[in-house]
């Protein structure tokens, strides 16, 4: 499994899940989830591919955890907006229905 996914995926799925509307959180955990994959799973070989062919191997695996850091940033730059994205949330009281 994309190690991505493990650490940052979760993160990523927890925010979305939090900021949706009940109604749409399924919704936009399927989006989630397919957007990691295409931009990490599918690019991420790809790119270190190429970079391993224009310089070296050493030199590609040693670039890649400037895409840690970017996501990081990423998150944290998110974070500022992620009180204001709540508190705009629709409040849907759940309850568990007897059978």
């Amino acid at each position: 499994m994309n190690p991505f996914f493990l650490a940052g995926g979760t993160t990523a799925i927890a925010f979305t899940q939090d900021v949706v509307h009940p109604g749409l959180r399924a919704t936009a955990y399927s989006l989630c989830v397919i957007i990691m994959h295409l931009l990490g799973s599918a690019l991420g070989p790809l790119v270190v591919g190429m970079l391993s062919d224009r310089y070296e191997i050493q030199t590609a695996l040693a670039l890649l955890p400037l895409a840690a850091l970017w996501a990081g940033l990423l998150f944290f730059i998110g974070s500022f907006f992620y009180e204001k994205d709540l508190a705009k949330v629709e409040k849907v009281a759940l309850s568990v229905e007897e059978a």
